[in-house]
Parts: C-alpha cells; structure tokens; sequence
C-alpha cells in the first residue's frame, strides 16, 4: 500500500489539504506580511526620522541578520523539538516585534525592532518545509510546497494595500501596531489546530494515516541506502546544495531590493496617493501567487522535474527588469515591473522542494536552512543596501535595478547548469487530491 501512495496509483482523501494547508497558509502569510510592510512604509518612516537612502537600504537588510542567526538553529531546533512547537513560539515572539517597531524613537531602535524581527522569524521557513515533508509524499510534495509558498506573494500583496490605507488615515506607527495583531491571533490557532505528527491527527483517517506513516518511512529508507554512515555536515560536499544556493542568492538579491525599495519607486516615478502606491506595490505579489501556482503544478505533473523550472523564471525575471530601467516612458516601465511579479518567485518552492527529494530527512532539513539562511544573509543585505547606495550616488533607481536583474539572469543560469543529482528519475502519475 505505501508503494502504491508513492506511485500515485492510490488517492488519498482531501483531509490533510483541507486541515493542514490553510493553517499553514496563513502563518507564513503574516509572516511575510510583517517582514515586507516596511517598505511601503519607508517614505514615511525616513521623513519623520531623518533617514539617508542608505539607513532606508539597512533597514531592509537588518531583518535578514536576524533572520539567519537562528535559520541556522533552525534545523536543529526542528529535528530536536518538532516543527509545530517551533512555529508555534515564533508566532508569539514575532508579534511582540512587529508591534514594538510602532513605538521606536530613532533609527538605532528600528534596526534592533528589524533585527528582533529577523531572529524570530528565522527558524519557521525551515520547520514549515520539515512539517510539510512530514504529511505530504513526494508526488504531491511539489504542490503542497507550491501552495505554502503562495503565502510570501499573498503576505507582499495584502501588504501594499493594507498598509496604504491604514498609512492614508494614521501614521506609520499605528500601522504597525494594528498589522502586528494578527501574529498573536494566529499563534493560538496553531497550537489548536496542527497535531503534534501524523499518528496524533484525530481527524485524518486511520487507514490513509497508516499508509502515509509507511510511504514516507520507504521514501526515507530508499534516500539512505547509500548514506547510512554520512552525517548533516556532508551537505557540505553535495553540489546541489552549493549550486542551490548560489543559484538562489542573485534572484534573492533582487527580491530583497524589489520589495523594499518598489513603493519608494513607484512613489518617485509618479504622482500617485499612497493608497495607490500601496495597490501597486501589492499586484506583483498578487501576480506572483498566479506563477507560483503554475509552474508548481506543472512541475509535478511532467516527471517532477525541478531544475529547468526554477532556472527559466528566474532568467526571464532579470531580463524583465533589465528592460525596464531602459525604457524611457515611466508608465511602461512601471507596467513592466508590475508584470516581473508573474515570474519572480517561481524557483522558490522549486528549489526547496528539490533538496527535500534529493536528500534524506537528517541532511534535507540541514540543507534548506543552509541555503534559505545563507542566501537570505547575502542576497537580503545585498540587494536592499545596493539600491540604497546607488540611489544616494546616482539619485535614481535606474542602475541599481539593471545590476540586480543582470544578477538575476546569471542566478536563472547557475540553477540550469545543476548537476544530474537535482533531476530525478521521472515518476509516475502524481496523486490526485
């Protein structure tokens, strides 16, 4: 019966979709929220602080010290304590940070509030990926990875328009106390709602929880035939692991500075009320949920193949952004930058998923903290602090943009040139759920 889950010939139910994702969704969507909201509240915030273009770029790239500091605890806490207990204590500590950055007094207490953010979100992207690896096989581990991975863009999205509107009737202070909230909400849900494993689920049935118990066990068993003997630390000497990461760091880098510096853009090109910075900033994450879903399902739907579906967004995704800073009508330009949102973080469940399927557990969840921690140290400070400084030098986004989408192009080529050990062997139909 668990070969049977594993090769799809088995439909499971919908219990684990229906109980298990939404929960899920929606944590890493107020997580992204809290992390991304700053940007669009950057102009206020270096108004009434008096902060250069490059303390704005620091603001954007302390989060991600903070964030790696425990990303690389991360998976020790995870194997050690369980995925649901660490998400569960980084919800509380989360929200106490994104409701204190509403009362600091100058720019010293704003990097410490986005510092103290960074290390309590840091250990969740790992135990999220552990958790999922935990209820989902692997012919329908693509897709369950693709629809967590919907909350980031979701989370950006709802960030821009929320925090317009709250922006447009009170300060920058009051918005982020109000959108800190939803963190303290959610944390009681999860402690409520996600069973502690598999075998505790009440609600999943007992045959279908026997037989997703057996499937992951042979997953598990057929990954360390050959490396019984290795320990976490070989990750170190697997080239998916390095070509993952560095691949990943030059389409992060361009993220990163995306997201931060996107409404001070818009805001700069153009005329429009904040509300309407905030609609636009939002629709490339909106946009992003659409490319996201895409290409995950069409991932798993043709042999589970990875690493030409991660490689191919991410190249386009530069060239996108490279066009657009050389066109000189700012309406097209904006357009264009808008639509870059479509393709931007394809590779993202792409590449996650990858390592949980080329790896066994004990070096998988190693691994993705290695690279989701390091690439977002690197491309996180980066990419935020690159923009910063070029505009303070160039007053204009143009060269900035054009560097980081040429990144990118280069990141799209590195995750293409992934050895034979990212693309597996094709599968049989995925399971239908």
């Amino acid at each position: 019966m668990a070969s049977d889950f594993l090769r799809g010939s088995q439909t499971p139910t919908r219990t684990r979709w229906v109980n298990m994702l939404p929960i899920v969704f929606v944590m890493y969507t107020i997580a992204y929220f809290d992390r991304t909201n700053i940007g669009i509240a950057l102009p206020a915030i270096t108004a009434d602080l008096g902060l250069k273009p490059v303390q704005g770029g620091m603001i954007g790239g302390i989060f991600t010290w903070g964030y790696a500091a425990t990303q690389f605890l991360a998976g020790w806490l995870t194997l050690r304590l369980g995925s649901r207990a660490v998400v569960g204590h980084a919800l509380w500590l989360w929200a106490v940070a994104a409701i204190g950055t509403g009362f600091v007094r100058n720019y010293e207490e704003l990097l410490a509030a986005r510092f103290l953010l960074g290390v309590a979100e840091g250990p969740v992207f790992a135990a999220t990926a552990a958790l999922l690896s935990e209820w989902f096989a692997k012919p329908e581990r693509g897709r369950a990875f693709g629809w967590w991975n919907l909350s980031s863009p979701t989370g950006a999205f709802l960030a821009g328009p929320i925090s317009g509107l709250l922006l447009a009737h009170y300060d920058w202070r009051v918005m982020m106390v109000v959108e800190g909230l939803p963190a303290f909400i959610w944390a009681a849900l999860w402690w409520w709602r996600i069973p502690r494993s598999v075998a505790k689920a009440k609600w999943l049935p007992e045959e279908e929880r026997n037989v997703l118990n057996a499937a992951l066990q042979q997953e598990q068993a057929e990954l360390q035939v050959q490396e019984r003997s290795e320990k976490w630390w070989t990750i170190f000497s697997e080239p998916v692991v390095w070509m993952t990461l560095f691949g990943s760091v030059f389409i992060t880098q361009l993220i990163a500075g995306y997201q931060l510096w996107l409404p001070s853009l818009l805001k700069a090109k153009s005329t429009l009320p904040i509300e309407w910075v905030g609609v636009l900033s939002g629709l490339p994450f909106l946009l992003g949920m659409a490319g996201i879903y895409l290409i995950t399902q069409h991932s798993d739907n043709h042999g589970q193949e990875r690493r030409l579906h991660a490689a191919i967004p991410t190249m386009i995704t530069g060239l996108m952004l490279i066009i657009a800073m050389l066109i000189p009508s700012a309406p097209v330009e904006i357009a264009i930058l808008i639509l870059a949102g479509f393709p931007m973080k394809m590779f993202l469940p792409l590449v996650f998923t990858n390592l949980t399927e080329c790896l066994p557990r004990g070096k998988a969840i190693p691994a993705v903290v290695f690279v989701n921690a390091t690439g977002n140290l690197i491309a996180g400070t980066v990419g935020p602090l690159a923009i910063g400084y070029l505009r303070q030098k160039n007053d204009s986004f143009d060269l900035a943009f054009i560097l980081l989408g040429a990144g990118s192009v280069v990141g799209g080529a590195l995750l293409a040139l992934v050895g034979t050990r990212w693309t597996k062997r094709k599968q049989a139909a995925p399971l239908e759920v």
